[in-house]
């Protein structure tokens, strides 16, 4: 029995090891994120507190038409003392209000390497069959709030958001 509890223990830490070899990191200053080598850095950024954007291979597309990607949103709170509650709250809210098909899943306190962060998870119809399903990771960090926010349709949500999770885990802040 303790053998085979060694082998499956000791085949598991070499898958393990063998999936993050094809692993990029993208480092800054301030943070760190790792993902997939089929996935590519976009300098592209539709928004100025876009800080990246990282797109899933291209053959993700090919069903939906649409490329799952992970970005990176700072927003500097100018002194203001608010709770991770209370950003996540109020970020949630302006979902909601801005885009009135939204529908928030769920919101959950995690750790996100030692850190306390909130992980929403919401849907929205944005027309043209084009439904979508987000998973955002908020964190707070000397006077600024950091956004993950993971991205795919509500079609193939559930396909990509082991990898998703596992690019949104690698996340680091630099202490």
């Amino acid at each position: 029995m303790k053998t085979k509890i060694s082998t499956l223990l000791l085949l598991f830490i070499s898958l393990s090891l063998f999936a993050q070899e094809n692993w990029e990191t993208l480092e800054k200053e301030n943070y760190a994120i790792s993902y997939p080598t089929d996935w590519i850095s976009s300098e592209k950024k539709p928004q100025p507190s876009m800080q990246f954007l990282l797109l899933s291979d291209e053959k993700s597309q090919n069903e939906d038409k649409f490329r799952e990607n992970i970005n990176l949103t700072l927003e500097n709170l100018n002194g203001q003392t608010l709770s991770l509650d209370e950003y996540s709250k109020i970020s949630i809210d302006q979902i909601t209000a801005q885009i009135p098909s939204a529908k928030v899943i769920s919101v959950d306190t995690i750790k996100l390497n030692g850190w306390e962060a909130k992980a929403a998870i919401w849907s929205a119809d944005f027309g043209n069959g084009m439904i979508l399903k987000f998973k955002q990771v908020f964190l707070l960090y000397s006077g600024t709030a950091y956004v993950l926010t993971f991205s795919s349709t509500t079609a193939e949500f559930d396909t990509y958001i082991q990898v998703g999770d596992q690019i949104l885990n690698s996340f680091k802040l630099a202490k």
